[in-house]
């Protein structure tokens, strides 16, 4: 009898588990672009000419090639520390959030495994389980095709070489997912929780917070006192990563909002200065529409914000908004596309939108993936050589 029961379990749990594993070999599909992409830069991509001595490797092997730009800081925060001492004029490492160094630091524990191993070990499995959180939402929305289209567009997308580099986007992209699919069991305070790791990941974990009241207006509006309470306590949640890093900050170096105003140092003006600039279109009079990764800001904050609205009566409210916001944030914080093509990355609704207009049109969604893959072993390449792609 045992015998049997297996027997027919096993199907089952094939059955249940194909997709997923159908899921995975796309994304890992998009990962051999990557390596193609450092290949093809190490012989044939001049390392950028600019930079001099400011460049630095990791490591000889391939892999540290994703170890750009950013990676130093985070690689800095995990080896020592923190470190603030109130001038703002100067960049510091107080302008990254914790969660991503923190991770990757009690990875680097492990014994001969140094810190900028941990840091790509820690976005590699971040971006392996949100790919699989990120296909169970879609298909319990949408179903197995679409959710494996939408898989398809966020991992080739252009700047998906991100998920794996030594950068907080997958580990952010993981809880951000893992929010919603929390909500759509009702879960609404383990759905807060998760949006304050998001947030100490990075900031734009913040756009969770419009998708939280949201949930509570849905689901507790006849109730005003029992909304109320909600609300305060959703907020507190999920603002945790962001005021826990202000309390340290505070008793560490007496300065509890240097994460916000040292922003300023890395942008030549303090986030949200031109929100009145962005509020009356000032960025758009400078348009910049070409596919080179410096002059396609605005190309990425378009398409994603058109495939949002374009699938917006398909798509649930709370994704809608979520996307939308992930797309403005930046936007309206920088009054510029600054490194849009990677804030992008995060709003993930607008893969889903793409996924929803070529539903049933498999030659566009082979020529739109076609496009992207292009683009992103062109990304990668210049990435690879030190070339500011986002």
């Amino acid at each position: 009898m045992a015998l049997l029961l297996e027997k027919h379990t096993r199907p089952a749990v094939w059955e249940a588990s194909r997709e997923y594993f159908s899921a995975l070999a796309i994304y890992l599909a998009s990962r051999v672009v990557i390596y193609l992409a450092i290949q093809f830069s190490m012989d044939y991509v001049p390392r950028n000419p600019d930079g001099g001595e400011a460049f630095w490797d990791a490591g000889s092997f391939w892999y540290d090639r994703l170890l750009r730009w950013d990676s130093g800081w985070y690689l800095s925060i995990i080896t020592h520390g923190y470190h603030y001492d109130g001038n703002d004029a100067v960049q510091q490492t107080v302008n990254f959030a914790p969660l991503y160094p923190l991770a990757a630091w009690l990875v680097s524990l492990i014994p001969t495994l140094a810190a900028p191993e941990a840091m790509l070990i820690v976005s590699g499995v971040s971006a392996v389980a949100a790919v699989l959180l990120f296909y169970k939402l879609v298909k319990n929305q949408f179903g197995d095709n679409v959710g494996l289209t939408a898989v398809a567009f966020l991992s080739f997308f252009p700047t998906s070489f991100f998920l794996s580099a030594g950068y907080a986007e997958s580990l952010t992209l993981l809880l951000m997912v893992a929010c919603f699919l929390l909500l759509e069991r009702g879960a609404l305070l383990w759905a807060a929780a998760v949006a304050g790791l998001a947030l100490a990941a990075r900031p734009t974990g913040i756009v969770l917070l419009p998708v939280l009241w949201w949930a509570i207006w849905q689901n507790h509006r006849h109730d005003v006192t029992r909304m109320l309470i909600y609300l305060a306590t959703v907020t507190l949640l999920a603002t945790s990563g962001l005021w826990l890093f202000s309390i340290y900050q505070w008793a560490e170096f007496g300065y509890p909002f240097g994460f916000f105003t040292n922003r300023g140092a890395f942008l030549d003006r303090q986030v949200g200065s031109g929100l009145i600039d962005a509020l009356m279109l000032k960025p758009f009079r400078h348009l910049h529409l070409g596919l080179q990764p410096r002059k396609a800001e605005l190309l990425f904050f378009v398409t994603g914000f058109a495939c949002i609205i374009a699938a917006c009566r398909r798509l649930p409210f709370s994704y809608t908004l979520f996307g939308i916001s992930a797309l403005l944030l930046p936007y309206l914080s920088y009054a510029s596309f600054y490194a849009m093509p990677r804030f992008a990355l995060l709003a993930f609704p607008a893969f889903i939108g793409a996924a929803l207009l070529c539903e049933g049109r498999t030659w566009l969604t082979g020529c739109l993936l076609a496009l992207s893959a292009t683009l992103l072993f062109w990304y990668t390449a210049l990435f690879s050589q030190w070339y500011w792609v986002a």
